[in-house]
């Protein structure tokens, strides 16, 4: 026992995941020879000792493999026989044997009950590893798909680059490893700014061609200073370092000619309209978010008219999107609080010089800001999603100053409001611009709702439908600014427009100028064949206005008759040209 004990210590200090299986199969034969002396020693097959052996076999198919446990199952069976055999022939003089249990009876009772034992236990465990190796073969394919889904999770499905969350992660630890060098990090924000109308004038398909260029573009500047990602649709991000803000201009020079070059995508040329803005790390942002946010507001800084191919990230581009951001805040608020006013400005009939109607223009006073002009505080409504409210108060108020002209004696007077893209994606324009005539009790025909060329670009099916139910109803559409946007001459018969406004970068030169001139000349003949009645915007001086007079337009606009007043002061101008043509 002593002997036991000591090798027992001895392999318990040899033990390692390495030699485990080869300890654990020597545990098992020294503990199985152990027993065997016990049972020798004491009273043979009689001795107590013997009820380990099942214990034995079950630690047996639990520790060890088939080998041991055959090699140990048939040594069992082998030292029962041989107590047998000894008891039988007198070796074991000192066993107490139990006369009544016959010698040969109690050795097969005891190989019966080891044999099932041992099948039992054998089958058992065997099931058990079965099952617990499916359950490892599931959890390693399962591990797999993770892993799998992980990855895809990293990387953009159209154009194979890393995400925005690889980007971040990669961000992360870039900047929580970041120390005082000379080198500097880059976020490099890539906003393609025409990829809505390629997809509108072209196909998705075409679009996501297009896109998987620019990616193959972009990839060729791809390098261990510089990864590219793909963020959102028209949104690419390029994290590069370099030494100093010099080599971040020259990159992003190159980047730009990347994108602005000519993509030939099927039969068609396609010429993509990058944005870039720059952040740089830790100066701008300490985050993605606030590198992102930064990086966009520079891209936005360029498009909004700067003609750089890039823009840097700097505080003053911060404090103008704050001053946006409290603009748009008071913007909410100015309908309840009666800051909105109407203006209005007088049509002539060029050849009778009456007034026939008037264009309603919309004028914000502030009391926190003072004036605000509407190219500011319209675009921000848009963003802000109030324009359709503002447009349904200037249909109100418009709709309410053209019946009381006509309460006047003014009745054949019309009035034009201009209409953002955004009032059409409600799908409630209809339902309130007629409410609203009708609470006036004033016939629809005389009002007339003005669009722009580019906002007929966006969902045509939507906005004709709800162009056509409102011309069936008598409100007649006219294209603003014509000639300045995409010009599809489809759109003139397509959406039922009944006037077109030339521009005033047109008119205003006509005289000076024959190639406007020429403009405005093949705009009032092609009005004129198509029936659709032309309105001159921006006339300044009588030379203008009888030219155009001369070229055959209709109606004019400007400040040659008057700028836009109030209703009041409209009124006063109605009643004196009444007086001055009575007489």
């Amino acid at each position: 026992m002593l002997s036991s004990i000591v090798i027992l210590v001895f392999f318990f200090l040899w033990t390692s995941p390495d030699t485990c299986s080869v300890i654990s199969g020597m545990v098992l034969w020294l503990v199985a020879v152990f027993i065997t002396c016990a049972c020798w020693l004491g009273n043979g097959i009689f001795d107590t000792s013997i009820l380990a052996f099942p214990c034995l076999l079950l630690l047996a198919v639990i520790l060890s493999g088939k080998l041991i446990f055959t090699s140990i199952f048939v040594y069992l069976i082998s030292a029962l026989c041989f107590f047998a055999y000894s008891h039988s022939q007198g070796l074991l003089t000192g066993a107490i044997l139990v006369d009544e249990v016959p010698l040969s009876a109690r050795v097969i009772s005891y190989l019966i009950t080891l044999t099932f034992f041992s099948v039992g236990v054998f089958y058992v465990f065997k099931d058990i590893r079965i099952r617990f190796k499916r359950l490892l073969k599931k959890n390693n394919a399962l591990e797999i798909s993770n892993f799998k889904l992980r990855e895809l999770s990293r990387y953009d499905q159209l154009t194979l680059l890393p995400n925005e969350n690889a980007c971040k992660t990669y961000l992360e630890q870039i900047l929580q490893q970041q120390k005082p060098s000379s080198h500097i990090l880059a976020f490099i924000t890539v906003n393609i700014s025409n990829l809505a109308s390629i997809k509108i004038n072209y196909s998705h398909t075409l679009c996501d061609k297009t896109l998987i260029m620019l990616a193959q573009a972009l990839s060729l500047y791809a390098s261990e200073s510089a990864v590219i990602y793909r963020f959102q649709q028209n949104e690419f991000v390029i994290l590069k370092h370099s030494a100093d803000h010099r080599g971040i201009s020259k990159f992003a020079e190159k980047i730009h000619q990347a994108c602005s070059q000519t993509f030939h995508v099927e039969d068609f040329d396609i010429v993509l309209q990058p944005n870039i803005g720059i952040a740089i790390a830790p100066f701008d942002g300490r985050s993605m978010e606030e590198l992102r946010h930064n990086s966009l507001l520079a891209v936005h800084a360029k498009f909004d008219g700067n003609k750089a191919d890039f823009n840097f990230f700097d505080q003053a581009m911060a404090d103008k999107e704050r001053h946006k951001l409290q603009l748009t805040k008071a913007l909410r608020n100015a309908i309840i609080n009666n800051e909105l006013v109407l203006h209005f400005q007088p049509q002539i009939d060029l050849e009778t010089g009456q007034i026939i109607g008037a264009e309603a223009l919309i004028r914000w006073m502030s009391p926190q800001y003072g004036f605000v002009p509407p190219t500011v505080f319209i675009p921000l409504a848009e963003q802000a999603g109030v324009i359709t409210d503002i447009t349904q108060w200037v249909i109100e108020h418009s709709v309410k100053a053209c019946q009381q002209w006509h309460q006047l004696g003014f009745n054949k007077l019309c009035v034009a409001v201009n209409l953002s893209a955004e009032d059409f994606k409600r799908g409630n324009l209809v339902t309130y611009t007629m409410s609203i005539l009708h609470q006036a009790n004033l016939p629809a025909h005389f009002l007339e709702l003005e669009l722009t060329e580019s906002m007929l670009m966006d969902d045509i099916n939507n906005i004709q439908k709800q162009i056509n139910e409102l011309r069936a109803f008598g409100i007649s559409f006219s294209i603003d600014d014509f000639g300045t946007g995409y010009s599809n001459l489809g759109y003139l018969t397509k959406f039922n427009v009944s006037t077109i406004k030339i521009d005033r970068s047109f008119v205003a030169n006509i005289c000076q100028s024959s190639n406007e001139l020429q403009i405005v000349k093949a705009i009032i003949e092609m009005s004129k064949s198509l029936s659709i009645t032309n309105v001159a915007e921006g006339i300044e001086d009588s030379e203008t206005a009888l030219m155009l007079s001369k070229l055959g337009c209709e109606v004019g606009q400007g400040y040659l008759w008057s700028q836009p007043l109030t209703q009041q002061d409209l009124i006063v101008l109605l009643s004196a040209k009444h007086k001055e043509l009575s007489y």
